[in-house]
């Protein structure tokens, strides 16, 4: 990541207008037609396998996790074709307010100093591309308002919240991975990976401790002074997310939802998932899931 990277400053003391959205699929072979974006900006995250894109001239590739901001009036253009299926969502809005971009080192510059961090703070802040963190997460808010984006509402004004949300998150993601700018514990830090990559229905506090070890006791309050959960909601946050995007993403019965996000057993997790989100798992799924793919027979809509 170069220190002269440009980040786009998008202030949203009022939601940005929604434009259109949608989740596109392709098959190995496909490559993206040249375009020109018109005034406003998109939003693309990836879900799978790889997409070649030149963006003003610049390439990159969009992969499970990689998040990328088109500009405004941008040229794009496909410089090779996918070895393998491709699927991404991607949102279209317009900024209502100030659109600024400065330099990676300004915005470090600005995090580090409190005045100028008091002009910035309710700007969405985006780089050009980044692998996304917490992407269950992200790619949970993405799915959400992919489906609202299909209920009839009476007013655009949904679905603008829902995308200045998703901008607000994921730059809050960003923000949370540049370790040394927010002065994360790095200890902290490590015993979140290596929750994430050990997470399975008996990881426990005692586990996470004994791996470390650590107090128990201490190795919740450190966790919880730099995530605001204890070890314990810790693991269930994940494992949430998890469970909450194979709703959103499959036709999967409950139960295989259930062991796949590495809870012990349905009822427990039909219990917990009910407490936590306020609405039983198949409630959930028959709000928010519908058709909103758009495949490879047909032309993106810009």
């Amino acid at each position: 990541m170069s220190v002269d990277e440009k980040i786009t400053l998008l202030n949203s003391d009022r939601p940005f207008h929604y434009f259109l959205a949608g989740k596109y699929t392709a098959k190995p072979g496909w490559q993206h037609q040249a375009d020109t974006l018109t005034n406003n900006y998109e939003m693309l995250i990836g879900v799978k396998g790889h997409a070649y894109l030149r963006i003003n001239g610049e390439d990159h590739v969009l992969t499970r996790g990689k998040f990328l901001l088109v500009p405004r009036d941008a040229q794009v253009e496909g410089y090779q074709k996918s070895t393998d299926n491709v699927e991404f969502d991607w949102f279209h809005f317009f900024p209502k307010d100030l659109v600024e971009t400065i330099d990676r080192a300004k915005l470090v510059a600005a995090l580090k100093d409190r005045e100028q961090l008091s002009r910035i703070i309710n700007y969405a802040i985006l780089p050009v591309a980044y692998q996304i963190d917490d992407y269950d997460k992200i790619l949970t808010i993405a799915s959400e308002a992919l489906t609202m984006a299909q209920e009839v509402n009476y007013t655009d004004a949904i679905m603008s919240y829902c995308v200045t949300r998703l901008a607000l998150q994921i730059s809050n993601d960003y923000i949370n991975s540049l370790h040394q700018l927010v002065k994360e514990n790095p200890k902290a830090r490590l015993i979140k990976d290596w929750i994430q990559a050990n997470l399975d229905a008996t990881l426990g506090v005692k586990d996470v401790a004994a791996h470390f070890d650590l107090n128990y006791r201490y190795l919740s309050q450190l966790l919880k002074a730099e995530t605001g959960f204890t070890v314990e909601n810790y693991i269930i946050s994940l494992k949430m997310n998890i469970a909450r995007r194979l709703l959103l993403e499959s036709n999967l019965p409950l139960k295989v939802i259930a062991d796949r996000a590495y809870f012990n057993d349905e009822k427990y997790f039909l219990r917990l998932f009910k407490k936590k989100v306020g609405v039983t798992p198949t409630t959930y799924r028959k709000n928010f899931m519908k058709e909103f793919l758009v495949t490879d027979s047909k032309d993106r809509e810009k």
